[in-house]
C-alpha cells in the first residue's frame, strides 16, 4: 500500500485537526443520541406500534427539512466570515437543541423542535467538512476519512450511552438527552478555541497536492455550469448513502426490535454497532483511496453494503442482522468523506459554497428518505423496509464510479491517449 506524503505541520494546525476530530464526533454523538433514543422517545408521545409509524415519520422528515435547509444556507456564511464563528456558534446551540425533545408530549411541539435540530446539525456537519478540507490543505493529502471515522467514533460511543440510559427510563428520553445534551455543549464550549480563522490557508506551492482536483478555469470564479454540475452528480451519490443511513438511524433500532422480537436495548445497541463499523471502515479510508483509487473505493463500499442488507432480510434472527448492520456500516464509511473532500478541493475559495451543494443534496435524502420510507412501512409493513437502502445502494455501486473521475484523472487519461498516438504515428514513419 502506498505510503501518504508527510510534510512538517505547526503547533496550530495539529490543534485545529484535533478540534476538527471533535467536532466531528460531536455530529455523530448527537445523531445517535437521537437515534438510539428513537423508541423510548415515540413511548413518549403515544406513537408506538404502526399506528404511530406516520406521525414519526413526519418528525423524522422534520429533522431531515432543518439539516437540508442547514447545508445549503450555511455555505455563503463560510466563504464570507470562515468557519470557525459559524462551528462555535453551532457547537454550543447544536447539543442543547435536543434537550426540548425530552419534554415536548404533542406532535407540533416535536416537529418544530425535530426541525431546528436538523437546522443545526446541516450548518454544523458543512461547517466542519470544509474546516476539514482546509486543515488538509496543510497536510497535502487526503485525511477527510480519519474526520468522518470520528463521526462514527462519537455516535458509537454516545449511542451506547443514551442505549444504556434508555434501559433505565423507559417511558421518557427526558433525562438521556438532558445529561448528554449539556456534557456535548460543555466540550463546545471547548474545541472551537482551535479552530482556524478564514485566512488561515497555506502558501501556493507549485507540489500543491490540490491542483489535480481542479480545473484551472474554474478556481476563483463564481459558480460555472462545470462546476455545478460536478456538485450535482457528487450531491447524487451523496445523495443514495445518506437515505441508507437515514433508514438505519430512524428506523434500524426499531426494525431489530419488531421483526426479531428482541429488547429496546439491545436493538439500540445494534444501531451502536453499525455506527462502530462506519469507523472502523473510515480509519483506513485514506489509504485505500490512495491506494486503490477513489472508483473502486466507491464500489467496493457499495458491495459491502449491499451484501450486509442481504444478510439482515435474510438471516431472520436478531445475531444475523447485526452482523448485516455491521457490514452495512463498514460499507457506508467512506462513500461521504469522498464525496465531501472532492467537492472541497475543486475550488477551496468556494469550498463552502460546493460543500454546501453536494451536503444538501445529500441531507435531501433526510427528506425523500422518511417519506419513502413511512410509505413503504405503512403499505406493505416494516418487514419490507430494508429492500429500501438494498436498491439504493445498489444503484450506487452500479453508477457510483463512473462519475467518480475528476479532471486529473481525465488529464492522465488523455495524456496516456496522446503518447498513444504519438508512439503509433512515430512507428509509421520508421
Amino acid at each position: 500500500m502506498n505510503n501518504l506524503p508527510r510534510t512538517p505541520i505547526p503547533a496550530r494546525i495539529r490543534k485545529a485537526r484535533i478540534a476538527t476530530f471533535v467536532g466531528f464526533m460531536m455530529i455523530g454523538a448527537m445523531m445517535y443520541i437521537w437515534s438510539t433514543g428513537v423508541s423510548v422517545f415515540r413511548a413518549q408521545l403515544g406513537f408506538t406500534g404502526e399506528s404511530g409509524d406516520a406521525n414519526f415519520g413526519l418528525i423524522a422528515l422534520g429533522v431531515g427539512v432543518g439539516s437540508a435547509a442547514g447545508a445549503l444556507w450555511v455555505g455563503r456564511l463560510l466563504d464570507s466570515f470562515g468557519a470557525k464563528p459559524v462551528i462555535t456558534v453551532c457547537a454550543l446551540a447544536y447539543p442543547l437543541s435536543i434537550i426540548p425533545l425530552g419534554f415536548v408530549s404533542g406532535f407540533w411541539f416535536a416537529l418544530c423542535f425535530g426541525v431546528a435540530l436538523g437546522l443545526l446539525r446541516g450548518a454544523m456537519d458543512t461547517a466542519l467538512n470544509a474546516h476539514g478540507v482546509q486543515v488538509e490543505r496543510f497536510y497535502q493529502r487526503s485525511i477527510m476519512s480519519g474526520f468522518h471515522a470520528f463521526y462514527s467514533l462519537g455516535g458509537f460511543l454516545l449511542g451506547m450511552v443514551c442505549s444504556w440510559l434508555t434501559g433505565f427510563y423507559t417511558d421518557s428520553v427526558q433525562v438521556p438527552y438532558t445529561v448528554l445534551g449539556v456534557a456535548l455543549f460543555i466540550v463546545g464550549c471547548f474545541f472551537s478555541r482551535w479552530l482556524l480563522g478564514k485566512h488561515d490557508v497555506p502558501l501556493p506551492s507549485s507540489s500543491d497536492w490540490q491542483t489535480g482536483a481542479q480545473s484551472l478555469d474554474e478556481v476563483g470564479k463564481g459558480p460555472s455550469a462545470k462546476t455545478l454540475l460536478v456538485m450535482i452528480a457528487l450531491g447524487t451519490l451523496l445523495l443514495g448513502s445518506m437515505m441508507g443511513e437515514n433508514a438505519i438511524a430512524d428506523w434500524g433500532q426499531e426494525y431489530i426490535r419488531r421483526e426479531f422480537s428482541t429488547t429496546t436495548s439491545i436493538a439500540g445497541m445494534a444501531v451502536s454497532i453499525f455506527v462502530g463499523a462506519a469507523f472502523v471502515g473510515r480509519l483506513f479510508g485514506d489509504r485505500l483511496a490512495a491506494a486503490f483509487g477513489n472508483a473502486r473505493v466507491v464500489f467496493g463500499c457499495g458491495a459491502l453494503c449491499v451484501l450486509g442488507m442481504i444478510i439482515t432480510i435474510v438471516g431472520g434472527t436478531a445475531v444475523t442482522g447485526i452482523v448485516g448492520y455491521a457490514l452495512f456500516g463498514l460499507g457506508l464509511s467512506c462513500i461521504a468523506p469522498l464525496m465531501i473532500s472532492a467537492a472541497g478541493r475543486r475550488d477551496p475559495k468556494h469550498a463552502g459554497r460546493n460543500i454546501g451543494i453536494v451536503n444538501c443534496i445529500g441531507f435531501s435524502g433526510m427528506l425523500v428518505g422518511p417519506a419513502v420510507i413511512t410509505v413503504i412501512v405503512s403499505n406493505f409493513g416494516l418487514s419490507k423496509l430494508m429492500f429500501f437502502p438494498l436498491i439504493m445502494l445498489g444503484l450506487l455501486a452500479t453508477f457510483g464510479p463512473l462519475l467518480m473521475r475528476g479532471p486529473q484523472a481525465v488529464k492522465r487519461e488523455k495524456q496516456r491517449t496522446q503518447r498513444n498516438i504519438d508512439a503509433a504515428t512515430k512507428e509509421e514513419c520508421l
